[in-house]
């Protein structure tokens, strides 16, 4: 049998993006059709890409010519970050260092997530945090992309 680290390597497109609740309830922050990768690579590095479809464009063209609320709605549609990451394979999870984001507070920041794997799907399953005023879980789930 593979390893996690063996299985969670190559490309991953987004299924959903959800937030579970204390309650059991669900949210999709993003929308029902948001729309992502997450890539994990053989030397230790990931990056991870989620974007709401349809994001109007810069009138300009040119994100150094758009207004301050062209970029503030690109953003708000907008969530990705990068870095290495280290699987734990006793604890069924992987751990996302992160180096770069557009979040600037996530920036030095680690990100845990529970691993799960059904058929051709990754699931993962974050911590509870504080978001958007209610204490929720993000739980993630992707598909295999076939090269």
């Amino acid at each position: 049998m593979s390893t996690i680290r063996e299985q969670l390597l190559g490309t991953w497109r987004l299924i959903s993006y959800e937030t579970v609740g204390i309650d059991g309830s669900a949210i999709q922050p993003m929308g029902r059709n948001a729309i992502g990768f997450i890539m994990y690579m053989a030397d230790g590095y990931m990056s991870a890409n989620l974007m709401v479809p349809g994001r109007s464009l810069f009138t300009g063209g040119a994100a150094s010519t758009a207004t301050q609320a062209e970029l503030t709605a690109a953003s708000a549609g907008y969530f990705g970050y990068a870095g290495q990451y280290e699987v734990d394979e006793a604890e069924h999870a992987v751990r996302h260092h992160i180096e770069l984001a557009l979040v600037p507070n996530l920036v030095g920041s680690t990100q845990f997530r529970r691993v799960a794997f059904e058929g051709a799907r990754l699931i993962l399953e974050g911590e509870p945090v504080l978001m958007a005023g209610r204490v929720a879980a993000p739980v993630i789930t992707w598909e295999r992309v076939e090269a």
